[in-house]
């Protein structure tokens, strides 16, 4: 089997496409692998059940630090961990930008932003919802936005 490899920018999501004859029991284990990656997801605890889910960063708009825990938001859910703001932002993908010292987005959901009258940039995501960035990281988002829209060839 031929293989072909491309390094992409960190802040892109990784993918794998296969172009195979039939899907054998070797390659349903190479997905099972891939689709399982412990570096892929989070386990979290569903706020409208008491069960404990693995979340797919793909699917995550954003994080919140909200009285002493970390809400999970994704387009159908909410979940919720104890674990810090701080160490989750250190484990997630790089297209995870902290936008406050409490919020942090997932660029592949950044619909637009606008300034507001106090210097801050509010941020619609694609789900609708508002959050407002900082001041203070604008230009880290600036720049993440800048390195997502012009990846390096390679």
């Amino acid at each position: 089997m031929k293989v072909n490899i491309k390094i992409i920018d960190k802040l892109r999501e990784e993918s794998c496409t296969f172009y195979i004859h039939k899907v054998t029991s070797f390659v349903a284990d190479i997905i099972s692998t891939l689709e399982n990656n412990p570096d892929s997801y989070l386990i979290a605890q569903s706020t409208q059940k008491n069960e404990q889910e693995k979340i797919s960063y793909a699917i995550i708009f954003y994080l919140e630090y909200l009285e002493r825990k970390v809400f999970i938001y994704t387009k159908k859910n909410i979940f919720e961990t104890k674990r810090p703001l701080y160490r989750l932002e250190q484990e997630l993908p790089n297209y995870f930008i902290r936008i406050s010292k409490a919020v942090i987005i997932n660029i592949h959901f950044l619909k637009k932003f606008s300034v507001k009258p106090n210097g801050n940039l509010e941020a619609l995501l694609s789900n609708e919802e508002k959050v407002v960035v900082s001041r203070k990281y604008v230009p880290s988002l600036k720049k993440a936005l800048s390195d997502y829209s012009n990846p390096p060839l390679m």
